[in-house]
């Protein structure tokens, strides 16, 4: 018998470790709001809960104004709970309130919506009620500010959602801009989105609620969308508007320059997009007209416009930051500036390379890939070029404490200095045009020509090989036109006992390993310019958003701000 008893109860204990313990919980409330002709609103709302205490759930309304509740319906798996009307009695027991609903009349205007939680376990309501003279009448505009959802719940939802629905019989509410909506919208007092979508608006939580997590709409609609029953001639929407952003992350208001800017705008709004067009039309054509007769260089820089000879000796004193400039601001085709400093990016570190400067070690993880050791990072280094400079140390900052710049390591710290890096190219353009504004247009043409000989390295007639040290010059200004690896190839092929022999004074090892070298410049130099590039287009985006979202077009919903407004309450949820 003391057996049987002993096995009854290790059952009991096992079954009561395996039945996990639940918590009372609000897993989601989804709410759709149906806005009719008159200003009126019909609230549904569908509750997807656990109940392991209490009697009751309810839901506090402490600021009505103006605006009426009632019709307060609760549905359970298809059944209608029974309706005890505005005489709700909050002190009964769980049997009693169960299929149950009504309301509270609080002091004022305040109500609760109550009803009956019914037996412990998982539950899915649904309640309805109508808000008589939701949106009202401004002089301005129609609008409201509801609260639509309370702070300090006893039970924190974990999920919200409220759909916007226009029942009415005017036009479809729209968001394309700014300057082309009838309706504007932003959401307050929790973490998560907003947006406008087939003409409803949508707001929803990212993230579980606070203890002080709420939520409130607040929207504002252009006139004839609404006949609101109510006028709200003693006060204004901004007013109304002005009180929910106070403490928000909106930048709340419009310039009076912005005013004149859009009235410039609505003035030359139909000339303005076709000349657009037609100028986009002649540049095209233009444009390919310069490309394929390779008549785009810059008379006003050159003195003629078709460069096509070859010039072997180094110009511009070698500089790769004095031929880009040149190159840039001399090419009616407008190259792209970012890109083509990237590649200067590889030619100093090909220069420090040549220089002792900085060391190559292979990456003991991956054999293709090379590190980039500082050996003089804590020697003074004289360097004439102020961009080059930047990007020296920069680099020796990037790398760290031990003085290696491993793979993208120099990526990862131009994403964090992107608004720096993204500069360079200006500063270079700048910095080089000292150089090259004190040669003559003749010596600037023999800067193009250096670069057609370089590009058809196999082609000319010359076999004589330069000297290692001329070389070297060839090679940075090679790295700073992108042409580096081919142009080695191209001399080694020609010259292979010279390339082995720069391979060896340069400590690159050999031809093959050079290669690599070059290789792995050009990406680095790329990904670390494009990472600047990336963050500063998020960064321009985030903007973009941000003017948007101000200007009530949605987006992140501030959990700031939020005061005044109606059916604003604290607390709420079972009891």
């Amino acid at each position: 018998m003391r057996r049987h008893i002993a096995l009854l109860l290790a059952l009991s204990l096992t079954c009561a470790i395996a039945i996990p313990s639940q918590a009372q919980a609000i897993r989601d409330i989804e709410t759709i709001v149906n806005l009719l002709s008159n200003g009126n609103a019909q609230v549904t709302q569908k509750w997807d809960v656990t109940v392991v205490e209490g009697t009751e759930w309810y839901i506090p309304i402490d600021n009505p104004g103006k605006s009426y509740i009632h019709d307060f319906h609760v549905f359970e798996n298809g059944k209608e709970y029974e309706n005890d009307g505005r005489h709700w009695n909050s002190n009964r027991s769980l049997e009693e309130k169960t299929f149950r609903c009504g309301i509270v009349e609080k002091s004022g205007d305040n109500i609760e919506l109550c009803w009956g939680q019914g037996e412990y376990g998982d539950h899915v309501y649904t309640i309805s009620y109508i808000i008589d003279n939701l949106v009202q009448s401004f002089d301005e505009c129609d609008g409201f500010h509801w609260h639509f959802l309370n702070d300090e719940w006893d039970t924190k939802p974990q999920h919200a959602s409220i759909k916007i629905c226009n029942e009415t019989d005017s036009a479809p509410w729209y968001w394309a801009s700014e300057d082309s909506c009838n309706v504007r919208f932003w959401g307050f007092g929790m973490e998560g989105e907003s947006w406008e979508e087939d003409g409803s608006i949508y707001f929803e939580s990212t993230a579980p609620f606070r203890y002080s997590s709420f939520f409130s709409a607040l929207m504002q609609f252009d006139k004839g969308l609404f006949s609101p029953s109510l006028v709200k001639a003693d006060s204004s929407f901004e007013k109304l508007k002005d009180e929910a952003m106070k403490g928000s992350d909106y930048d709340n208001g419009d310039s009076f320059i912005d005013k004149i800017f859009f009235g410039i705008f609505i003035f030359i709004f139909i000339g303005i997009p076709a000349l657009l067009v037609l100028y986009a039309i002649f540049r095209l054509i233009r444009r390919i007209y310069w490309k394929v007769s390779g008549r785009h260089w810059d008379k006003k820089v050159f003195g003629q416009n078709k460069i096509d000879g070859w010039w072997r000796d180094v110009p511009l004193k070698g500089s790769p930051t004095a031929l880009y400039s040149l190159l840039v601001s001399g090419d009616l085709l407008k190259p792209d500036k970012a890109k083509m400093f990237s590649n200067v990016v590889s030619a100093y570190f090909l220069k420090w390379i040549q220089d002792g400067w900085v060391a190559v070690e292979k990456d003991p993880k991956k054999e293709d890939r090379l590190n980039l050791r500082f050996v003089k990072a804590n020697d003074p280094i004289d360097i004439d070029d102020p961009v080059e400079s930047r990007v020296y140390y920069s680099a020796i900052e990037a790398a760290g404490d031990n003085q290696l710049l491993e793979a993208n390591e120099f990526k990862k710290w131009s994403y964090k200095h992107d608004q720096s890096v993204t500069g360079w190219p200006m500063s270079a353009k700048n910095e080089g045009r000292k150089l090259w504004n004190q040669v003559s247009q003749e010596d600037r043409c023999h800067a193009v020509e250096f670069r057609n000989y370089l590009n058809d390295f196999t082609l000319t007639s010359e076999r004589q090989a330069p000297e290692v040290g001329v070389w070297k010059q060839y090679m940075v200004l090679a790295a700073s036109l992108g042409i580096a690896e081919k142009v080695s190839k191209n001399f080694a092929k020609l010259f292979p006992a010279v390339m082995e022999e720069y391979a060896k004074q340069t400590n690159m090892l050999d031809t093959a390993t050079t290669y690599t070298v070059l290789r792995n410049l050009d990406n680095s130099s790329s990904s670390m310019m494009s990472s600047a590039l990336n963050r500063q287009a998020q960064r321009r985006a985030a903007a973009a958003a941000q003017a948007r979202r101000s200007s009530g077009g949605g987006g992140s919903i501030s959990f700031g701000g939020g005061g005044g407004g109606f059916g604003g309450g604290h607390g709420g949820g079972s009891r």
